[in-house]
C-alpha cells in the first residue's frame, strides 16, 4: 500500500477529475437561455442536467473531501520549532548513516559470495574442458 503522501496525491486527482467532468457535463447539458428582443429571458428550455446527476455529482465530490481529509489529519505532526527540526533531522541522519552501513556491508558479502561462486564455476568449466580435451586411443 501507498504511503499517506502519495494516498492523498492520488485523492486530490481524484478530486480534480471530479471536478473536470462535473464541469464538463454541465456546460455539456447545459439548457439554452431564451432571449426576447435582445434581452437575456429567466425560461429556460427542455433538457438539461436532471437534479438527480446534480446530486451524484455533489456526493462523489463530498466522498472524495472526506476521504482528503482522513488523508490528512492522518498526516505526522509538523513541529515548526527549528531546533525540534534540526533534532529531527540529525536522527533521521544517523538512522540513514547506519543503514547505509548494513548495505554496504551486504553488498561486501555478496560480491565475496560472487567471488567464490565465480572461482567455482571457472575451476568446473576448466575441469570439464579439460576432461573432454583429454587424448584420443
Amino acid at each position: 500500500m501507498a504511503d499517506i503522501v502519495t494516498q492523498l496525491q492520488d485523492s486530490v486527482n481524484e478530486i480534480n477529475v471530479l471536478f473536470y467532468n462535473c464541469a464538463g457535463v454541465l456546460q455539456r447539458d447545459a439548457r439554452p437561455a431564451s432571449t426576447t428582443d435582445g434581452e437575456l429571458g429567466n425560461d429556460l428550455g427542455e433538457g438539461g442536467v436532471t437534479e438527480m446527476q446534480v446530486k451524484e455529482f455533489a456526493s462523489a465530490v463530498v466522498g472524495a473531501s472526506r476521504k482528503i481529509d482522513a488523508l490528512a489529519s492522518a498526516l505526522p505532526k509538523v513541529e515548526l520549532d527549528a531546533d525540534v527540526q534540526l533534532r529531527r533531522i540529525h536522527a533521521l541522519q544517523k538512522e540513514n548513516d547506519e543503514v547505509e552501513r548494513e548495505l554496504l556491508n551486504e553488498l561486501a558479502n555478496a560480491d565475496e559470495m560472487m567471488s567464490r561462486v565465480t572461482a567455482a564455476f571457472e575451476a568446473t568449466t576448466n575441469e570439464t574442458v579439460l576432461s573432454q580435451d583429454g587424448p584420443a586411443s
